[in-house]
């Protein structure tokens, strides 16, 4: 029977996640923030100069992130040119590769049903699905660190020769490290640490082989750092201590991001791993008890300990962390977290346990509510006729708002979820009748195919998603924008954001110019511009004012919030409208 499950799973996992991930990586386009078109700019600059130790953003060293995202994503525009779907390739691949080594590392330690649910859980979690919309590398590290456990874990109970296990986890941790800094050794050192010491298995340090695996490690994860800080004098103080110790303790300069409060970040996990957070009850029985630790563990006790020291590791890290906890900081948790539901449902299965039976009907009773509730809001807003750009329909806010990677959700007034209709009826549609599907055959003992009806639920939600953000694509991105100014831009034309670069900084994609920022404040290119070679980007009010009354064309772009404000700090006469969208306005110093 294991067989012939596992002639079907794994290709239809791959075809699932394939499907969802680098399906629909083609859309949106690329959103104006400082972790999508920005990140897309410093990856294009990466390939243009040839340069991949010292990373740029619009012509000024960026020395706050690691390299390996964007080694990648330069790959992917190398391989298939400058386009939103070559941006998320690679998180795409990357979350394919997560799916398929859940449930290798399920199959193996907790039998095919639980690998098999875990796997679903990383593929069709909406926190999994939300998070891999924009140029952030959780999809990466999180694969890493599945890989690291994996291997240690193999290696630790004798299925796989140390020689190998022990070195491949040591060189997956230095990617790890050039991927997401030095939590990519801090988190996986703190959960193998404190595996050992549960388990009471110091006795076997020299199996880890520690001076060779130490040695792989540091060949991996060094010479960048190295390299990067003999190329820019000050990279060290930059990266380590004012984006790693500084944002952690909060005073990092620029205080341009925020820290979510901790009760809301704890219970924002049922939405990202909604809907197989509803069975967090069963997780609970697999938890090995602290009585329980020790020599005597065998491996599916071990995997279940080593499974639930590295959720708590990184949990617990960023419930402790204030200075800075975004909504997805705890994802290289989630692999852990997907795989411990897996086993949790599929023990409970194995016990006929009714709670999984009251579970699945608790699902189908919210899957019904949710379907009422949309119908009702639609029969509430039929005299609305929908808007053929909802951006008018949304909530403005200043860019500073948007320091939470779901503030933007805040925009949403009535009448926008009005203009929303498809993707509303897509959702309700899909999860009424997938969850009551899945509470059907659930009752008949059926567990493979609830948990697979489940997931085909989630991937209507997927894309009813996506059908959402091609709606709000005018409001989120420049793209729309740009395309107006490339039918008129000239090749003198000099092009300025007014605020950060985080304003637009699709316009400086898919204009494909460099910007200058005016009045810029909390900027991350701050520190990059000192450099003596740095090009002069900041502008306060009187140089501008001298670049707005020169010969040159100058074109001001300026989002609503912002427009009133321009227009008493440029002189009078001197402003003419050369185009807007999105809620964006672009000036221009002459009228031709």
């Amino acid at each position: 029977m294991r067989n012939n499950r596992s002639r079907w799973m794994f290709p239809a996992l791959l075809l699932l996640s394939s499907a969802l991930y680098v399906g629909l990586a083609g859309s949106p386009a690329l959103v104006d923030d400082d972790i999508d078109a920005a990140h897309a700019l410093v990856a294009r600059e990466m390939l243009q100069r040839h340069d991949y130790v010292v990373m740029y953003q619009d012509g000024i060293r960026y020395l706050i992130r690691p390299p390996v995202h964007f080694w990648m994503v330069a790959a992917s525009y190398a391989a298939l040119g400058e386009t939103a779907f070559a941006t998320r390739l690679p998180v795409a691949l990357s979350m394919v590769a997560l799916v398929l080594l859940t449930f290798a590392f399920g199959r193996r330690f907790f039998g095919e049903r639980a690998g098999w649910y875990a796997a679903l859980a990383v593929a069709t979690s909406f926190g999994m699905f939300i998070f891999t919309r924009t140029v952030i590398p959780e999809a990466i590290y999180a694969l890493e660190f599945t890989a690291i456990f994996y291997l240690f874990l193999r290696s630790w109970t004798g299925s796989l020769d140390p020689r190998i296990g022990y070195a491949s986890a040591a060189a997956i941790c230095g990617l790890a490290v050039l991927t997401r800094g030095v939590i990519g050794v801090l988190f996986p050192a703190g959960t193998l640490v404190g595996f050992l010491a549960a388990t009471r298995g110091w006795r076997r340090w020299r199996e880890l082989r520690p001076v060779s695996s130490l040695a792989i490690f540091l060949a991996v994860a060094v010479p960048w750092h190295v390299l990067a800080e003999r190329r820019a004098p000050g990279f060290w103080w930059a990266y380590f201590v004012n984006e790693h110790v500084l944002r952690a303790l909060g005073t990092r300069l620029p205080h341009d991001y925020s820290a979510v409060p901790l009760w809301l970040w704890w219970l924002e996990h049922f939405a990202w791993l909604f809907p197989w957070s509803v069975f967090v009850p069963v997780v609970l029985r697999v938890l090995p008890r602290p009585r329980t630790w020790g020599r005597d563990m065998d491996a599916d006790a071990q995997a279940r300990l080593l499974l639930s020291l590295w959720a708590a590791v990184i949990l617990v890290f960023f419930s402790i962390e204030s200075g800075s906890r975004m909504e997805y900081y705890s994802f290289g948790a989630w692999p852990a977290l997907a795989l411990l539901l897996g086993v949790g449902i599929a023990r409970a299965e194995d016990r006929d346990d009714r709670e999984l039976r009251w579970l699945a009907r608790a699902l189908a009773v919210l899957g019904v509510v949710y379907a009422v509730a949309v119908a009702v809001f639609l029969r509430w807003t039929t005299s609305s006729a929908p808007a053929a750009d909802i951006t008018g329909d949304l909530r403005t806010h200043g860019a500073e708002f948007y320091q939470s990677s779901m503030a933007r959700v805040l925009d949403l007034t009535p009448q926008a979820l009005a203009d929303l209709r498809l993707p509303l009826v897509v959702s309700a549609a899909a999860l009424c009748m997938a969850f009551l599907l899945a509470w059907v055959v659930r009752e008949r003992r059926q567990g493979v195919a609830s948990a697979s009806a489940m997931a085909l639920g989630m991937v209507g939600l997927f894309l009813a998603a996506n059908l959402s953000y091609r709606a709000l694509e005018p409001s989120l991105s420049s793209r729309a924008l740009a395309a107006q100014l490339n039918e008129r831009l000239a090749p003198e034309d000099r092009i300025a954001l007014y605020g950060d670069i985080r304003v637009a900084p699709g316009i400086a994609f898919y204009c494909r110019r460099r910007v200058l920022l005016y009045n810029a404040s909390g900027s991350n290119l701050e520190y990059g511009s000192r450099y003596a070679d740095a090009p002069k980007t900041f502008f306060t009010d009187p140089d501008f004012g001298a670049l707005w009354r020169g010969p040159d064309r100058v074109l001001l772009v300026v989002p609503a919030d912002r427009d009133a404000e321009v227009r008493e700090k440029l002189p009078t006469g001197t402003v003419h409208v050369f185009a807007s969208a999105g809620g964006k306005s672009v000036y221009v110093n002459r009228a031709d």
